[in-house]
């Protein structure tokens, strides 16, 4: 079967461009589908199969009003809309992978519409915005996008310009020949979360999980990858959760570097699959490097962890909020829920004698912790540290009965 490539661009600013790269992909053998997001100035040098007048309509509106706005606004209008009449050339079958190519705004446009398609469709974005100092999550979210630096700006082709161009033209045609299937199965399959000071638990569970047939989807709780993880549970992919490291909620309170947002812990409470969830790391605030520091935070516990980040320790109260949040979430689970406390320490870095150990501010969380939990949320303590073998050994055991016995029932 043909396989086609859409490729979005302001027309009137980037047209003499998407032109090379049109004709780069149809001399491999692929199809174009060409799509406008322009609102001024006239398209150059190459029609579009689906125009800027289709877009707005999508949006509610028309082009020239648009046009007429200030160019946030209009912005925002138009997302939804390109998002939605995206989504649905690809339920067509109109097209198999995508790339964008623009500027700020250009990758701001095509970026939404490229972030709702499945995981596994193909998916660039050659941008001067990805040039390392610009925040990526505006532009990827947790899609499995590739961003792509242009180098120069996207003007002209020139020297450089037709060697990033027949690179980015390669990357495409390689994802498209590969033929990733975008079907999750959701068969024997466990999300988990780790850290660097969970590795050890998580590496000795996962092994715990394969010698019994399952297979181990790991999350890095980094802010997007936690809601990563959300969004494939809705979806249906795991069997279960082990959510051993929840430390973005405790960044997501209090303005820490892997902040997640508000729905973290939501997903498996409301689908109602098995869980065992961990306190794991929500002993400290991810910061910045240890120089840039405010006083306040220079005055507590902090481990240097290295010259990019520190882990600045939180104190009983926090350790008490975040208890509550926790538990608030987690009382909303329809069943299948287990939650196991290490008593001899959260993070690899609250042993006896090491920089983040404060029993007391453990012992602050614990207590909120157990209070605030609903009296039908099963609550184990284990009196040992979090990457201690026999934690992982009993977290992976209780999991593993809470499947079974929902695959029995079902």
């Amino acid at each position: 079967m043909d396989k086609t490539i859409a490729i979005m661009a302001t027309l009137d600013t980037k047209g003499n461009e998407i032109r090379y790269i049109k004709d780069l992909i149809e001399e491999r053998g692929k199809d174009v589908l060409v799509i406008d997001m322009g609102l001024r100035g006239v398209p150059l040098s190459v029609g579009a199969d689906i125009t800027r007048q289709q877009l707005a309509e999508a949006s509610g509106s028309t082009v020239e009003k648009l046009a007429a706005m200030g160019r946030g606004d209009a912005i925002e209008i138009m997302i939804p809309g390109i998002t939605k009449f995206v989504r649905g050339l690809y339920a067509e079958d109109r097209f198999h992978g995508i790339m964008a190519v623009g500027g700020l705004d250009g990758a701001l446009l095509a970026a939404g519409a490229m972030r709702s398609l499945p995981l596994g469709v193909p998916k660039l974005l050659l941008t001067p915005v990805a040039q390392g100092k610009q925040a990526f999550g505006a532009f990827v979210g947790t899609s499995d996008m590739i961003v792509m630096h242009s180098v120069i700006d996207i003007l002209g082709i020139n020297e450089v310009s037709r060697k990033i161009f027949r690179t980015a033209v390669g990357a495409m045609i390689g994802m498209l020949d590969m033929e990733v299937s975008t079907k999750l199965e959701g068969r024997n399959v466990v999300a988990m979360t780790m850290y660097g000071n969970t590795t050890p638990a998580a590496m000795r569970a996962k092994k715990l999980f394969e010698a019994k047939g399952y297979e181990v989807v790991v999350f890095h709780p980094n802010g997007t990858g936690g809601m990563a993880m959300e969004e494939l549970i809705e979806q249906g992919l795991f069997t279960g959760v082990f959510d051993l490291t929840t430390h973005e909620i405790t960044d997501w309170l209090y303005n820490g570097v892997h902040s997640c947002g508000p729905e973290r812990l939501d997903s498996a409470c409301k689908m109602g699959i098995p869980q065992v969830v961990v306190p794991g790391c929500v002993d400290f605030i991810l910061k910045g490097p240890i120089g840039d520091l405010s006083p306040e935070f220079k005055k507590r516990k902090i481990y240097n962890f290295n010259p990019a980040v520190s882990l600045v320790g939180t104190t009983p109260e926090e350790m008490g909020c975040i208890a509550g949040v926790m538990a608030e979430k987690l009382n909303r689970a329809k069943g299948n829920l287990i939650v196991m406390i290490p008593l001899q320490g959260l993070s690899m870095y609250c042993h006896p004698g090491e920089a983040l150990y404060d029993p007391e501010r453990d012992a602050a969380f614990f207590n909120t912790f157990k209070k605030a939990l609903l009296p039908h949320i099963h609550v184990i303590e284990v009196n040992a540290h979090i990457n201690d073998p026999e934690f992982a050994d009993r977290a992976v055991e209780e999991l593993i009965a809470m499947m079974e016995n929902q695959i029995n029932r079902d």
